[in-house]
């Protein structure tokens, strides 16, 4: 190979004849940058222009393409909420989804998926088999069958998942073989059309589920499920979660995806004042109550009505104290977001209101922030629970987070038992608390009170 040259220190430019050893470096870094272009290594999916030329032969071979369009990026401040590592997970999660359709009758082989760029959170699909005779029904009908698809797998992914809160919006198009037009462009043009037509109906879509919660809001439309906390070691119930659940017959699919909606509105502290007055007054029929667990987002934390006394008044109408009552917030607000949150901690604790840190085992807290929370509970998440008397891993983790609990003088609760051999290995463990499925199956609340209008 010739010579090329690079900068000296003193800036000149300096000659030198290049060795296969450094050509091998630059080769594979010019390689890897060109890669780092065309296929996503979060998705592990190509972009759209690495498969361009597969689409061409696609739409020449068979003389047309099936396009659908795939959007989770309009699901709404979920990157801001969760924080881009979480949202990344989600997406990973969904593109595996998604090619797992090949295994299926849903996609063939010699379909293409792909990103339609790095780094992307919206994806193509290029389907070439079907019957061209069927082109008026064809498109829409394929992607009602992916669409369809995805949301029953996204539905058997567990309670809490970040993809149950991602509304997928889809659309689609066709790619036909037209003499004397070029093909990669009528490839971009269905592209264009597939995703303008999610846009089209995502607003639509979204002015309906919009008014919807503007009804809830101002008229209620929210029941609250209370699943009792209780001591391991004889089942006493010491206190119930408050549990928010839309009503029977709305659009929303799931509670994670009405709180999401409700935080992409900018209607979430209204919401949760809704759900929170709600939580109170049904809590006036539960038997044995004993403490009122109710569960704060970001927006709820910051909410003056906890400051103005608006929520004792609430609470004096079921009998209740602010001693009755402990907060739950989860452990990235309280760490993450430390310094917005000591106002909001002062105010709890000097109106006598309890703190709970939520989903511990996230990742997020160190002993210094806990200690200058100074919580009540700690409540551990249910992924360190769940089958916990077949891993060691998970009993070392948890006795580790158990002294930790014990150095800031926090009652520790376990999230999701479900089964006796794990509760036992809980009081082995020394854990105290617990709640899951083992102590309660959700049902309705005696009442189901909704918020009269403002």
């Amino acid at each position: 190979m010739g010579e090329y040259s690079v900068e000296s220190r003193d800036g000149q430019a300096n000659p030198r004849m290049s060795t296969p050893h450094a050509d091998y470096y630059r080769l594979r870094t010019e390689w890897l940058r060109f890669k780092s272009q065309l296929f996503d290594g979060m998705t592990g999916l190509p972009a759209l222009p690495a498969v361009m030329e597969d689409i061409r032969r696609m739409v020449e071979d068979r003389g047309f393409a099936d396009v659908i369009y795939l959007d989770l990026g309009r699901s709404g401040g979920h990157e801001t909420q969760l924080g881009w590592a979480a949202y990344d997970q989600a997406v990973r999660e969904f593109a595996r989804l998604l090619v797992s359709l090949k295994e299926t009758d849903i996609l063939a082989p010699p379909d293409i998926v792909c990103v339609d760029t790095v780094r992307s959170d919206r994806f193509l699909l290029f389907l070439g088999e079907g019957d061209p005779q069927e082109a008026g029904r064809t498109p829409v009908g394929r992607r009602e069958r992916v669409v369809t698809a995805l949301r029953e797998r996204i539905e058997l992914t567990p309670p809490g998942s970040v993809l149950r809160t991602l509304r997928l919006s889809a659309g689609h198009g066709r790619v036909s073989k037209v003499p004397d037009v070029r093909t990669e462009r009528a490839i971009q043009q269905a592209a264009t059309d597939a995703r303008l037509m999610s846009l089209v109906e995502r607003e639509g879509g979204e002015v309906v589920r919009r008014d919807e919660l503007s009804r809830m809001i101002f008229q209620g439309g929210v029941r609250t499920a209370f699943h009792p906390i209780v001591r391991l070691a004889d089942r006493e119930i010491i206190g119930h979660e408050a549990l928010t659940r839309p009503l029977a017959g709305g659009s929303f699919d799931s509670v994670e995806e009405l709180f999401a909606f409700a935080e992409s509105s900018e209607l979430m502290m209204e919401f949760e004042r809704l759900c929170r007055r709600t939580a109170i007054r049904a809590a006036a029929n539960v038997p044995k109550l004993g403490l009122l667990f109710l569960n704060a987002s970001p927006a709820a934390v910051e909410d003056p009505e906890w400051s103005t006394g608006t929520v004792e008044q609430d609470l004096t109408g079921s009998g209740l104290r602010p001693a009755d009552v402990v907060v739950e917030i989860t452990e990235r607000v309280a760490i993450v977001r430390h310094d917005e949150f000591q106002g909001a901690l002062k105010t709890f604790k000097e109106r006598g209101y309890r703190v709970a840190v939520d989903d511990m085992g996230a990742g997020y807290a160190s002993l210094q922030s806990l200690a200058a929370i100074e919580p009540d509970f700690l409540k551990f998440d249910v992924s360190l629970v769940r089958d916990i008397d077949h891993s060691s891993i998970k009993r070392s983790l948890l006795e580790s987070l158990r002294h930790l609990a014990e150095k800031i003088r926090a009652r520790v609760i376990a999230e999701g038992v479900e089964r006796p051999e794990e509760m036992q290995t809980l009081l082995e463990l020394g854990i105290e608390l617990g709640q899951g499925y083992l102590f309660h199956r959700e049902e309705p609340p005696p009442v189901v009170v909704k918020e009269p209008p403002a």
